[in-house]
C-alpha cells in the first residue's frame, strides 16, 4: 500500500512537471499513477478504481491522438489544396470551433473516469482527498469549455497528490 502511494505521489509530481516540460513528461506521470493504481486496485480489492482510471487514460490517449491528427490534417490538407486567403470567413470560425468541442467531449470522458476512480479510491482507503480530487477534477472537466477547468483539474491533481502522500503512510482502518 504504501509502495503504491509513492508510486501515485511520484506520478502526479511528474504530471505536474509535465505542465511546464510538454506532453512527454504528463504522459509518463499517467503511466506510473496508472500503475499505482493498479496495485490500490489489487491491494484494496476493488476492481472498479483499476477499470476507470485504465478507462481514463485510454479515452484522453485516444482524444489527444485525434486532435493532434485532425490539427495536422488540417494543416497540411490546407495547405496543399487551398491558400488560407481563400477559404471562407465562416470555415476559419467553425473548423477551431468544432475542433474545441471535440476536445472538450474527450475531456468530459476521460474525467468521468477518473472521477470514478478517485471515488472508488476514496470509499475504499477511507482517505477523503481522493474524495475531493474527484470532485476537482470532474468540475475542472465540465468547466474546460471556458478555460477555467483546467485551472480547477490542476486543483484535483493537487487533492490526489495529499491523497497519495497519505496512503505513505498509510495503516488500515480500525473497525
Amino acid at each position: 500500500m504504501k509502495a503504491a502511494g509513492e508510486l501515485g505521489f511520484i506520478g502526479i509530481i511528474i504530471q505536474l512537471a509535465g505542465l511546464l516540460l510538454g506532453g512527454v513528461a504528463t504522459l509518463a506521470g499517467y503511466v506510473v499513477e496508472l500503475v499505482a493504481l493498479r496495485r490500490l486496485s489489487e491491494a484494496l480489492n476493488n476492481q472498479a478504481i483499476w477499470d476507470n482510471a485504465l478507462r481514463g487514460v485510454i479515452v484522453a490517449i485516444i482524444g489527444a491522438g485525434v486532435l493532434i491528427i485532425t490539427i495536422l490534417g488540417l494543416i497540411f490538407g490546407w495547405s496543399l489544396l487551398l491558400p488560407v486567403h481563400s477559404l471562407p470567413w465562416v470555415a476559419l470560425v467553425v473548423i477551431p470551433i468544432g475542433l474545441w468541442l471535440l476536445a472538450y467531449f474527450f475531456v468530459v470522458l476521460a474525467g468521468k473516469y477518473y472521477r470514478d476512480a478517485y471515488y472508488e479510491l476514496a470509499k475504499s482507503s477511507g482517505v477523503s482527498d481522493f474524495q475531493e480530487a474527484a470532485k476537482w477534477t470532474w468540475w475542472g472537466a465540465l468547466l474546460f469549455i471556458v478555460i477555467i477547468g483546467g485551472i480547477l483539474q490542476l486543483v484535483g491533481r493537487v487533492f490526489a497528490l495529499l491523497g497519495y502522500d497519505r496512503l505513505r503512510g498509510w495503516k488500515p482502518r480500525q473497525q
